[in-house]
C-alpha cells in the first residue's frame, strides 16, 4: 500500500511509545493500540481514496502545429468528476526531446466538480511528428495517509512545423505599417511591360501595336495604350539538405533555421503577388515545386519542408543546378540556402555557381554561428583558449575569403545569425524587387 510522509511520522510516534515502554510498562500496550489504529485508519483512507483515472479527466490546449526553435505555450486542465475536493500531484507528459520551461508538474487541490489549470512552454528541437503521452496524477486520501497513482488518458499526436509564429508577427507588423501609410498612393512605373495602365493620344514614334483601335473608333482620334512595367517576378528557394546543414546552433540544426527563413520569405513573396518555387537537394534533387503565386503555394512549401532532415551525404551542387536549368529556364531570383564550413564543399560551390549566376540573379544565404565570433574575440586565459581562438579566427578568415569570391562571381550574400536571418533575407528580397533587378 503506498503511504505518505504523514503516515511515516505518525508511525514514528508509535515507535517512540515502544522505546518508552522500558521505563513505563503501559506504553507498550499503547504502542500496539496506536499502530493498530493507524493501520486501520490508513486502510480506510486508502479504500476511500478514488482512482485518478476515474476521478480526473484531462484536456490539453495547444496549437494544432507547434513551431520549431520557438516557445510554444501548452495549457493543461484537470477536471474533478467527484463530489469532494481532491488533493493531488498533477503532471503532464510532453515529448521527451522537447526543451521545457515552467512547471509541468503541480500540487493542487481540485474543487469538487471543478477544475484546475496550469501552463508551461515547449521548444521543439526539430520539425516532424511527435506525441504527448498520457498525463499522470497522484491522488491523496482525505486524511493524507495514502495515495493512488495512475496515468490518465491524454495521448495526443502533434506536428512540429517551421516557425509559423514568426509569420503571424510579420503579418501584425505589416498591418500596422499599412494603417500608418493609409492615404498614400501606389507609384506606378511606366514602361514596356504588359500590365495595362491608361490611354493617351497617339504620337509619332509610338509602336503600332500600342494603338487601341476600339478607343480610336470611339474617340475618332488615334489612341494608344500605355503599360505599366511588369512587377511580377519569380523566386526559387534552393535548399541544401546535406551534411553541412546538420550543425546545431541555438538548440536547432542549421537546416531548421533555414527552413524558418525560407517559409517567411515564401509568405512575403506570395503577399507581394510574386511567384515562388522550391528545389531542395542533397546528392540528388529531393523536392521540386514549380513557381506559383498565391498563399496556397506557401502552404505547399510548408508541407513539403515541415519534416525534412539534413542527411549525412555530400551535397551535389552541379546536379542541383542542372536540374533547375532543365525544369525552369526563366530568369529568376534564386535564393541558395547552404553552408561554407567545409573547404571542399566551398570549392565545389565556387566552381559551379558561375553558370547559375549567368542565368539568374543569385543570393547565397548562410547561417552564421555567433559562438564562432565569440570565441575569436574571447580574451586568452589558458592554453586551451589560445587553441580555440586560433581555430575560430582561421575559420572566420576562410569564410570571409569564400564570401568575397562568391561576390566576385556576381552572387549576393546574406550571412546572418539565426535570429536575424529571416529579417535580413526579406530585406534583401524587397531591395531586389524595388530596384527591378530582374
Amino acid at each position: 500500500m503506498p503511504i505518505t510522509p504523514r503516515f511515516l511520522w505518525l508511525l514514528a510516534l508509535g515507535a517512540g511509545l515502544f522505546l518508552l515502554s522500558g521505563w513505563w510498562a503501559p506504553a507498550f500496550e499503547l504502542a500496539i493500540a496506536w499502530n493498530l489504529l493507524l493501520t486501520v485508519v490508513a486502510l480506510l483512507d486508502r479504500f476511500r481514496c478514488p482512482a485518478p483515472q476515474v476521478a480526473l479527466t484531462v484536456s490539453r490546449v495547444t496549437d494544432d502545429a507547434l513551431s520549431v526553435a520557438a516557445q510554444n505555450t501548452v495549457e493543461v486542465t484537470f477536471h474533478n468528476t467527484m463530489g469532494a475536493p481532491l488533493r493531488a500531484v498533477l503532471r503532464d507528459e510532453p515529448p521527451p526531446a522537447f526543451v521545457r520551461e515552467g512547471e509541468r508538474q503541480v500540487v493542487r487541490t481540485v474543487p469538487a466538480h471543478g477544475k484546475t489549470t496550469f501552463s508551461y512552454t515547449l521548444q521543439p528541437p526539430a520539425r516532424g511528428d511527435y506525441a504527448f503521452d498520457d498525463a499522470n496524477a497522484r491522488v491523496y486520501g482525505a486524511l493524507g495517509l495514502t495515495f493512488r497513482q495512475a496515468a490518465i488518458p491524454a495521448a495526443q499526436p502533434i506536428r512540429v512545423f517551421p516557425n509559423v509564429q514568426a509569420i503571424g508577427q510579420y503579418e501584425l507588423q505589416l498591418r500596422r505599417t499599412q494603417r500608418a501609410r493609409t492615404g498614400l498612393k501606389r507609384a506606378r512605373t511606366m514602361g514596356a511591360g504588359r500590365e495595362f495602365a491608361s490611354l493617351r493620344d497617339y504620337v509619332p514614334g509610338d509602336e503600332f501595336r500600342t494603338i487601341d483601335w476600339k478607343a480610336t473608333a470611339r474617340r475618332a482620334k488615334v489612341t494608344a495604350r500605355t503599360f505599366e512595367a511588369e512587377r511580377t517576378q519569380d523566386v526559387i528557394l534552393l535548399i541544401d539538405e546535406g551534411r553541412l546543414m546538420r550543425q546545431e546552433i541555438e538548440y536547432a540544426q542549421k537546416l531548421d533555421h533555414v527552413v524558418n527563413a525560407a517559409l517567411m520569405l515564401s509568405h512575403v513573396v506570395s503577399s507581394g503577388d510574386d511567384r515562388v518555387g522550391l528545389l531542395s537537394f542533397t546528392d540528388t534533387p529531393r523536392r521540386w515545386l514549380t513557381p506559383r503565386r498565391g498563399r496556397a503555394q506557401t502552404t505547399e512549401i510548408l508541407h513539403a519542408l515541415y519534416a525534412v532532415r539534413a542527411e549525412v551525404v555530400e551535397s551535389d551542387y552541379r546536379t542541383a543546378f542542372r536540374y533547375l536549368a532543365t525544369h525552369w529556364r526563366k530568369r529568376s531570383l534564386v535564393i541558395l540556402f547552404t553552408d561554407l564550413a567545409d573547404p571542399d564543399s566551398s570549392a565545389m560551390l565556387l566552381e559551379e555557381i558561375s553558370l547559375l549566376a549567368v542565368s539568374h540573379l543569385v543570393v547565397c544565404v548562410l547561417v552564421r554561428d555567433p559562438l564562432l565570433s565569440e570565441r575569436a574575440e574571447r580574451p586568452v586565459q589558458s592554453a586551451a583558449d589560445v587553441f580555440e581562438k586560433a581555430v575560430a579566427e582561421e575559420a572566420l578568415e576562410e569564410r570571409r575569403l569564400t564570401l568575397g569570391r562568391l561576390e566576385k562571381r556576381g552572387v549576393q550574400i546574406v550571412d546572418a545569425v539565426p535570429e536575424a536571418l529571416s529579417r535580413e533575407l526579406v530585406a534583401r528580397y524587397l531591395k531586389v524587387k524595388r530596384e527591378a533587378r530582374l
